[in-house]
């Protein structure tokens, strides 16, 4: 199964668990801690999906968002978000964010977003 997927959270426990999720069902899957790292992932590999925690050091940073579409045309980005009413996630999708997913997230809508996006 193609897609490549990159999760973007401070939470270890929470992208441990994504990550299992998204590799069961054969996705290859890369994880780091801030949103610091994401411009130098991009120039390594391809993303299909990236999964931005809004509570994560650099997720925040003005421009991000237009530095992954431009890196990166093809990203869908998914929001994880930590808390409800949060600003931040009406700006994410406006800025062209796929969709959102709050912690605890639901493994099954989690799984419904990524098949969306790549189609088997």
């Amino acid at each position: 199964m193609a897609g490549n997927i990159l999760i973007v959270d401070q939470n270890l426990d929470y992208r441990e668990i994504l990550k299992g999720l998204l590799e069961k069902r054969g996705y290859s899957v890369a994880s780091i801690e801030d949103g610091y790292q994401v411009n130098r992932f991009l120039k390594r590999k391809a993303f299909d999906i990236i999964f931005l925690d809004n509570e994560t050091g650099g997720i925040r940073e003005k421009g991000l968002f237009m530095k992954i579409k431009t890196q990166c045309p093809q990203c869908h980005i998914i929001v994880i978000a930590s808390k409800k009413g949060d600003g931040f996630i009406r700006e994410a999708m406006e800025a062209g964010a796929y969709g959102c997913i709050n912690k605890p997230f639901n493994p099954d809508e989690v799984l419904t977003m990524v098949r969306h996006i790549i189609r088997a």
